[in-house]
């Protein structure tokens, strides 16, 4: 399997390529372009030319979902936020059923539950998707890279390809230690 894992946004996505089961490589693009439909065709070009360069013959990417608040204000902006993540997943969806590339869309909430990431709060389980890539690949990599190195990790197990980790992942409320 060839596999591109992401962990797409409006503005920064995350990227990880595995073969034949192994982390080939990681990294991130950044859209800066304020204009919407730019952007979509800034994410969506750059995941096409991931496809063609690693030959990607499978292609996975991270669920959306609606956050509800108790607050009207955080709820308008959680909307918009929906919004513009629901076009950014619907430009590599088209991409993928353009290229004939079969694809698993996964929630978040699974794939910190297949690799035991823990955290009471968002920004501590980015910090554990963090040390988990530390851990499991030796690297050092954002949060971003992080989350699509999970995404495509989460896929191996599932697929057979590798094994459940068999502890949870929790740095706690300190945070990693990167020295």
């Amino acid at each position: 399997m060839r596999l591109l894992a992401l962990d797409q946004a409006s503005r920064t996505s995350g990227y990880a390529v595995f073969i034949d089961g192994k982390l080939e490589c990681h990294g991130k693009f950044t859209a800066e372009h304020e204009d919407i439909g730019e952007r979509l065709h800034f994410i969506r070009e750059n995941v096409a030319k991931l496809i063609a360069d690693y030959d990607i013959d499978h292609i996975a990417f991270e669920d959306i979902q609606l956050q509800q608040t108790v607050n009207g204000q955080q709820s308008i902006n959680n909307v918009q936020t929906f919004k513009v993540l629901a076009e950014v997943f619907g430009v590599i969806y088209e991409l993928a059923i353009a290229l004939d590339l079969p694809y698993t869309v996964v929630l978040a909430s699974t794939w910190k539950s297949t690799l035991l990431i823990k955290g009471a709060r968002r920004d501590e389980q980015k910090r554990n998707a963090q040390a988990f890539a530390q851990s499991t690949y030796n690297i050092k990599c954002t949060q971003d890279e992080a989350d699509a190195i999970c995404i495509g990790t989460h896929i191996l197990v599932k697929e057979g390809v590798i094994q459940k980790p068999k502890t949870k992942t929790s740095v706690g409320t300190e945070g990693f230690d990167w020295s």
